[in-house]
């Protein structure tokens, strides 16, 4: 999504069938019995979870698995289907509390910012960043931290909820509140509290700090409403106090993503290459921009996304040049350019990556050499990205203005001009909780920030507009594209349009669902069969050479489970294969139906269901349970590899067994 340094942005969508089953929430948040663990599924390693070891670890992570299938109970409505541990939250507010000096004041969405009857509640980001809570009409109050040689009594941190509500419950499904059994583990606060007792305790406070910090609206109309009736509030009940912004500090703290905020970004940014291979393949003359939009949006919905991350952007011909077009009424022609910048959300991440294609699968000359020169532009940007560098528009550290400069000295545009004045936005921005997330252009790049560079030529008199805009993470010695999976380059995008596609009853190309492809992609699809099959059996006989032949051997592959997120295949073998499946399970048999494949050039991705039966080697008790997999397969120098796993498991429907 165009950047908008220049206070202009852009937006886009897609068209596409699809045959996705993708995944399901493993522990869904706010179940009491073992809700921790739906947390630390997302740890970058397997996490010390219990006292007793990783072993113990290990059969934790296999509660995690079943949790939905042997705990009966209910989800909390509105809390997110993924989140991270508790803990993560507590050290974040703790962090905050050590830059203050005073209390912390902060509310939650009231879920009555939106009339409308397709609204779905959606919590402040700040909020949810220090809370990892999506229940509406929240409250928080975090102590400064304590000093040398003062005491500490009284709780450091309050949360408040509303109380419960039953009639409300009836309509709108359970909430969480602060007389619930257990609340202060679900929440992560040792102190829960009724919001109507917030008040008082903020009056409280104001007798022992002149200070009271909280989010200040910037500008005249700037958080309107929220920020500016919480500082209405709080000026009617403590109007003694000095209020402080603390807006900056939030503001840094989330620029430094954690593991979890990668992992979940990771997801939406692997959602969102889906789709765009999908509108690829899909794209032809005759459509209209609200059915790609419509496609892409209904890949990121079955793959387990619970919202677009901003509205889709899908231009053709003379809307391409529109950085935030969103009408999307226009039929697609023969010969248009089409800017797809739509971007999936997950776990209230959003990715953000705009690609550019013929309408017709084939460049013509003139779109051809603009494509060349954006990308070009997104290159020699990329080769300078490192910590240190920044998005400012001016400085020998700035990679907009090496960006620019390579527009501005390649190309013409029909008169003769120099194209820089073309490149109408910024380069990048931020991505996380908001698809433009907290970040200044100025401030340098530091390890762990997630941005976009995407730069873009935009020509109204020839109806040419041309993006390019990938995701990258920020490392000690440069960056890892977490988009790079999808094609930049013109030729294989042409390529992947060209590829045979079905055709369905009315005519319309469409893609092979199930097991069945393309005739021309048959022997990658047998190819990658027989790579389940392995898989398969490497899980059964905890077999690491088997593994070996499945997986690629790279740092850079994954493994995404209930018990963490494994980095690399020498972590998967060590902690999958070895501890989780030979030290704790005997007897293991994996069964594997109802498999996809959809193959896009040298990447394919499968999807599955599975049935796991085993023993577990302390007792010798059985377990079974069943589950869904999505794995990514790259072709590597003519070899099929395993790079990316994400399984979840599902309700179980017959008799318990093992516990």
């Amino acid at each position: 999504m165009a950047n908008q340094t220049f206070r202009q942005t852009l937006c886009f969508s897609y068209n596409r069938r699809l045959c996705v089953t993708r995944r399901a929430p493993i522990c869904r948040a706010g179940t009491k019995s073992r809700d921790w663990f739906r947390g630390a599924r997302m740890s970058v390693r397997l996490i010390k979870v219990w006292s007793g070891g990783l072993l113990n670890a290990a059969k934790g992570g296999l509660w995690a698995l079943l949790c939905m299938a042997c705990f009966a109970t209910a989800a909390q409505a509105q809390e997110r289907r993924e989140r991270e541990p508790n803990s993560v939250y507590a050290e974040r507010r703790a962090r905050l509390a050590a830059q203050v000096d005073g209390p912390i004041v902060l509310w939650g969405f009231t879920g009555h910012e939106e009339v409308s009857q397709t609204y779905i509640f959606e919590q402040e980001e700040n909020f949810y960043y220090l809370t990892g809570h999506n229940e509406e009409g929240a409250g928080l109050v975090i102590f400064p931290a304590v000093k040398t040689g003062e005491s500490s009594n009284g709780p450091r941190e309050i949360l408040f909820l509303p109380a419960k509500n039953p009639e409300k419950e009836e309509w709108h499904g359970i909430r969480m509140s602060p007389s619930d059994p257990g609340i202060a583990a679900r929440t992560g606060f040792s102190t829960v509290q009724s919001f109507v007792e917030m008040r008082a305790a903020v009056e409280r406070l104001a007798k022992y700090s002149s200070n009271i910090c909280t989010i200040l609206p910037q500008g005249k109309t700037g958080g309107y409403p929220h920020e500016k009736e919480v500082v209405e509030w709080l000026q009617l009940a403590v109007p003694q106090a000095k209020l402080k912004d603390i807006r900056t500090q939030i503001g840094a703290m989330r620029q430094i993503k954690s593991p979890g905020e990668i992992a979940f970004l990771k997801e939406a940014i692997d959602l969102t290459l889906v789709s765009h291979l999908e509108a690829m393949k899909s794209m032809r003359p005759g459509l209209y921009e609200y059915q790609v939009s419509a496609k892409m949006v209904e890949v990121h919905a079955w793959g387990g996304s619970e919202a677009e991350g901003y509205a889709p952007i899908v231009g053709a011909g003379p809307n391409s040049t529109a950085l935030h077009y969103d009408k999307l009424s226009r039929k697609i022609e023969d010969g248009d350019i089409v800017v797809l910048d739509v971007g999936a959300q997950f776990a209230g991440y959003s990715a953000d990556i705009t690609r550019t294609i013929p309408a017709n699968g084939k460049f013509t000359p003139r779109q051809r050499e603009i494509y060349d020169i954006v990308l070009g532009a997104q290159n020699a940007a990329l080769a300078a990205l490192k910590p240190g560098m920044d998005f400012c528009g001016k400085g020998d550290k700035s990679v907009h203005k090496i960006a620019y400069n390579y527009i501005n000295s390649h190309g013409k545009d029909l008169h003769g001009k120099a194209l820089g004045t073309y490149f109408i936005h910024g380069l990048g921005h931020h991505i996380g909780l908001n698809v433009h997330d907290a970040g200044d252009d100025c401030t340098p790049f530091q390890p762990g920030m997630v941005i976009t560079i995407e730069p873009g030529i935009y020509i109204p008199e020839e109806h040419l507009g041309v993006r390019v805009e990938d995701d990258a993470l920020i490392t000690e010695s440069g960056y890892k594209l977490l988009s790079e999976r999808l094609p930049r380059d013109p030729a294989e995008i042409e390529k992947i349009m060209a590829e045979p596609g079905l055709v369905s009853a009315k005519g319309e190309r469409n893609e092979a669902c199930g097991d069945v492809a393309p005739d021309g992609a048959a022997p990658d699809s047998g190819a990658i069969h027989s790579l389940i099959e392995k898989y398969a059996k490497s899980v059964d006989g905890a077999d690491t050479a088997l593994a070996a032949e499945v997986w690629l051997d790279s740092p850079d592959v994954s493994f995404i489970h209930p018990l963490g997120h494994e980095h690399g295949f020498a972590q998967i073998k060590q902690n999958v294969y070895t501890r989780l499946m030979g030290e704790t399970f005997s007897e293991r048999k994996l069964s594997v139906h109802d498999v996809s494949i959809q193959t896009y050039g040298n990447t394919a991705r499968a999807e599955f269901y599975w049935d796991f039966a085993a023993k577990f080697r302390k007792d010798g008790s059985p377990i079974a349970t069943h589950g869904r997999e999505t794995q990514l397969y790259q072709k590597i120098e003519g070899r099929w590899r395993l790079v990316h796993v994400h399984y979840s498991g599902m309700p179980a429907t017959g008799e318990r067994q093992g516990f």
